[in-house]
């Protein structure tokens, strides 16, 4: 079970999974938990994300489109990475299901995405609409569109509702003309790639990523981000097509449906992947992510994702 606007992934004890909140919330918490969420350095800040919330009470966000956050050189037809996509999405999504719960607090179940087109201009921006808002669920949908208007992606998401507690956060769903922005003060240069800056690594040869945990993938309360464990599937659905390759072929994750069942709190994670069906221009694979700590495997989190061949 993933947590909290923005993150995924947390839980305190008894089972009920933990609180993780988006900049806006954190704040207004801050001088009490005296931390800064996001930090520096971390996902969040490096996917330069901006939300604001329109007099409407609508929310939205902003993502530029970057070389680093795309699968090939934007010059070269280079469409922005799912993984990327679908964190600006668990960001956004996330944040718009607490307002619709507040007092109370949501936990991240399931995050679909489909990709399905370039993004043309310098950013994207993603809204959020509430499906359904019942008494146990909340269930959002999100377009991600570039500046032409085209849609580039759409993103189910579902989020259970937390019961307010004591140590619940205070999110003011009042609030109106509000921006919060993610962009590092002091970020790297250049950008790596995102795969390198999140320290995402396949094995060659083998249907097996390593992944340490980190600073730039914890949630706020020291959790898995949900936003990374999509870049992970995203990763190994293209690791898997070029496994299942004869000859060297590019590929593309163009969709990921992501279920998470549990926190992953101290790492190192054991991520496997499984080749599902493949055609002449698609692989379909799972993707789980198991974390390691105490020499057990602990099952947090199964997605299964399609990568579509480039040529």
């Amino acid at each position: 079970m993933s947590t909290a606007p923005g993150d995924a992934a947390g839980g305190p004890s008894g089972g009920a999974a933990a609180a993780a909140a988006p900049a806006a919330v954190v704040a207004s918490v801050a001088s009490e938990a005296s931390f800064r969420y996001p930090p520096q350095n971390h996902i969040l800040r490096h996917l330069r994300l901006s939300h604001w919330m329109s007099g409407d009470g609508s929310l939205a966000a902003t993502m530029p489109v970057l070389d680093d956050l795309a699968d090939r050189p934007l010059s070269d037809g280079g469409w922005l990475r799912l993984g990327a996509v679908a964190t600006l999405v668990d960001s956004v999504a996330g944040h718009h299901a607490v307002l619709q719960v507040s007092p109370d607090w949501t936990a991240t179940l399931h995050l679909s995405t489909v990709l399905a087109a370039r993004a043309e201009g310098s950013a994207v921006t993603a809204r959020c609409v509430p499906l359904r808002v019942g008494r146990n669920q909340v269930v959002t949908e999100t377009s991600v569109v570039d500046e032409a208007g085209t849609e580039i992606a759409r993103s189910v998401c579902t989020y259970a509702r937390l019961p307010r507690r004591d140590d619940t956060p205070v999110v003011d769903s009042t609030a109106r003309d509000n921006t919060v922005d993610y962009r590092e003060d002091d970020e790297l240069d250049p950008r790596p790639p995102l795969d390198e800056y999140l320290r995402i690594t396949p094995v060659p040869g083998e249907p097996r990523i390593e992944l340490p945990m980190h600073n730039r993938i914890r949630n706020s309360f020291g959790s898995l981000q949900g936003g990374a464990s999509i870049v992970v599937a995203e990763v190994m659905a293209n690791h898997l097509a070029g496994l299942a390759s004869e000859r060297e072929r590019r590929s593309r994750c163009v969709f990921a449906d992501m279920h998470y069942l549990a926190p992953g709190r101290g790492g190192p994670f054991r991520v496997g992947g499984e080749m599902l069906a493949r055609t002449d221009h698609l692989v379909t694979s799972r993707t789980r992510i198991f974390e390691t700590a105490g020499g057990a495997d602990r099952l947090l989190q199964t997605a299964t994702a399609t990568a579509a061949y480039l040529d």
